[in-house]
């Protein structure tokens, strides 16, 4: 069989040369990729149907070949209908018997397609935003970096090809990548590198990799990595953990203020308080009494806005626990509705409680809570309401839950405005303020509370039509409340004198608990924690009131201090009343941490100290029976 004939067969693009290079044969396949008739093109010199720039490596192949050795070149040419082409070809000598070169056998194969994959993939790596780099696996040489690379590392390509990283960063740096790269070679797993400090022209920068092989077969042949700088992400986190850091900072400072202005405020204010109510026990003349009546009512209003600004901060730094015991919501609805009344008979107006029956029975909830959030509606309504009425209706809402809705026949508000009712330091109207008084901080910390307790608060009204306020509430029945006992409904007076040890710092607070309990308790006075415990070891008592914050021993090391002898001395119990101006959860638990029977906050009042000093003593009698029993 002739050449011609196995050419003829085959698939790929083949030709038959003369040793100068004239065309002697195209084979179909040939033909039918450069879209020309053979007959037309036989004799003519291949090379001049090649362009121009093609030509010189074409002249060399063939001349190899002549030689006879193998030649290959790679060349673009034109086929007839204007089609580019890249073929890769290699032209062998075809020799007769004697050995001599007789003819040339060229073989091309068409890579336009690979050739093209391969220009866009070259483009594509170059253009993409993050750094890639590649380098041969065996010798550790780069060979690829694209534009990404070269801005942030600030080196062009020309500087990177064909270097190793020893030659181009700190040897720290390099003998890290070395390690790096026999540790992926190794492992065959994509290695990933967060915040990695790598030098560059403008210093040091930070950059997550990712580094992994390629292989042909089992060897290794590039190692590849993919960057991200993110020098500027990380200093931003830096600069957020400062911020929030610092941020922490001041919430601690604002809660420890508000701490010590809670303390520094209600220690004059127990002596208000405390004064008034013992002056309107007094037998005073009308005049005396209206302004001892107002003198109590000043206290008390300070005192709300002392606690108002308390809650307001705790809940800002998330630090209000919301309670769960049973209680009797007809009862909590009626009994704080009884206190608005007090205020509503001095102006006329009318307080109308209704209560549903299918709500008139225990739930599991926070009371305590629940009664703040209706008695600041409550005040409001009365407030805002000249004449008319106000009435408290209890029921289920369409969903299920418990609603208690407030509504009113005062000043109301115009609707648009409503959002600014919830809003902090703000009301309907500027000039209400200015009118009616207040902070603005009420229905703040009723939507706040009432939220915490998984509910909502909302209000409709119209100006100068009344208005109303519901709050929702996703209570669960309960089977039975505990009820107050006819001892609640006022302290009882102790049966005995008492022996009290007082431990306060402050000596007006010293003098209105002596006036307090002047012909019921002997009462002996002391400054500080460490004068009480040399009065315990000098004298018998029956209860301490401890102030918290004094000099020399606090109230709280000195609890400690006296269950700790107690124990010791195998002792029962002292009753402790933690009698202190520091009303925040945290000190209320801290009192119980260190010993404290009570902890009764100032300003305090003749009931208020008497109930403490019953229940703790009620308390210790109790002890002291099951001891004996």
């Amino acid at each position: 069989m002739d050449l011609a004939a196995v050419l003829d067969a085959w698939p790929e693009c083949a030709r038959v040369l003369s040793p100068a290079g004239e065309i002697l044969y195209v084979n179909p396949a040939g033909a039918a990729l450069l879209e020309i008739d053979p007959a037309r093109v036989r004799g003519q010199s291949w090379p001049l149907l090649w362009p121009p720039d093609a030509r010189g490596a074409m002249q060399d192949a063939i001349a190899a070949a002549a030689a006879g050795k193998v030649g290959r070149f790679r060349g673009t040419c034109v086929s007839h209908t204007g089609h580019r082409l890249w073929l890769d070809t290699v032209l062998s000598p075809v020799r007769n018997g004697e050995g001599q070169v007789i003819s040339l056998l060229a073989v091309s194969r068409d890579v336009s397609g690979a050739l093209e994959s391969e220009a866009f993939l070259e483009m594509l790596v170059r253009l993409l935003p993050n750094p890639i780099l590649a380098k041969n696996a065996r010798d550790g040489r780069y060979v690829l970096i694209n534009e990404a690379a070269e801005k942030a590392f600030g080196m062009s390509s020309a500087e990177w090809i064909g270097k190793s990283a020893f030659e181009l960063f700190p040897h720290n740096e390099a003998q890290a990548f070395a390690e790096e790269d026999a540790d992926v070679i190794l492992s065959r797993q994509m290695r990933v590198s967060e915040e990695e400090p790598i030098t560059t022209r403008e210093g040091v920068r930070y950059f997550t990799t990712k580094k992994f092989a390629t292989y042909d077969g089992d060897q290794p042949l590039h190692l590849v990595t993919l960057g991200e700088d993110v020098s500027e992400r990380r200093e931003a986190a830096r600069a957020l953990r400062t911020a929030l850091a610092d941020a922490e900072d001041a919430n601690r400072a604002k809660s420890e203020f508000l701490a010590n202005m809670s303390h520094e405020i209600r220690t004059p204010l127990n002596g208000i308080v405390a004064g008034a109510d013992m002056l309107a026990r007094c037998d005073l003349d009308p005049r005396a009494q209206e302004l001892v009546g107002i003198i109590a009512s000043s206290g008390a209003t300070l005192e709300r806005l002392l606690s108002d600004i308390l809650d307001l901060a705790r809940i800002e730094a998330g630090r209000i626990s919301i309670e769960t015991t049973a209680f009797e919501l007809g009862e909590l609805v009626r009994s704080t509705a009884a206190l608005a009344k007090l205020q509503a008979d001095e102006k006329g107006v009318a307080v109308k409680v209704e209560v549903a029956p299918a709500v008139d029975r225990a739930f599991e909830g926070d009371p305590f809570r629940i009664r703040q959030v209706l008695l600041n509606l409550l005040s409001n309504a009365v407030k805002f309401t000249e004449r008319g009425s106000v009435t408290v209706t209890v029921g289920l809402a369409e969903d299920g839950r418990v609603r208690v809705s407030v509504r009113d026949t005062g000043i109301g508000f115009k609707p648009e405005t409503k959002e600014r009712l919830f809003g902090r330091f703000h009301q309907a109207d500027g000039s209400i303020t200015r009118r009616f008084g207040g902070t603005g901080l009420g229905m703040t910390i009723s939507r706040e509370l009432t939220q915490l307790m998984g509910g909502t608060l909302d209000a409709d009204g119209q100006e100068g039509k009344g208005a109303t306020f519901w709050f929702d509430l996703p209570l669960v029945a309960a089977e039975v409340a505990p009820r107050a006992s006819d001892d609640d409904a006022g302290a009882e007076v102790p049966d005995r004198v008492l022996r009290i040890l007082l431990a306060d710092d402050h000596p007006t607070n010293r003098k209105v608990v002596e006036l307090m309990l002047e012909g019921l308790a002997e009462v002996v006075s002391v400054e500080n924690g460490a004068e009480a415990l040399m009065a315990l070891g000098a004298g018998l008592y029956d209860v301490v009131l401890m102030d918290m914050q004094m000099p020399v021993m606090d109230g709280l090391e000195a609890t400690r201090l006296i269950r700790e002898m107690e124990t010791l001395a195998r002792r029962r119990s002292l009753p402790i009343v933690m009698l202190t101006a520091n009303a925040l959860p945290e000190h209320v638990a801290a009192s119980r941490a260190a010993g404290a029977d009570r902890h009764l906050e100032k300003p305090v009042t003749l009931a208020g100290l008497l109930e403490a000093l019953n229940e703790v003593l009620d308390g210790a009698e109790a002890e002291a029976e099951a001891a004996s029993a």
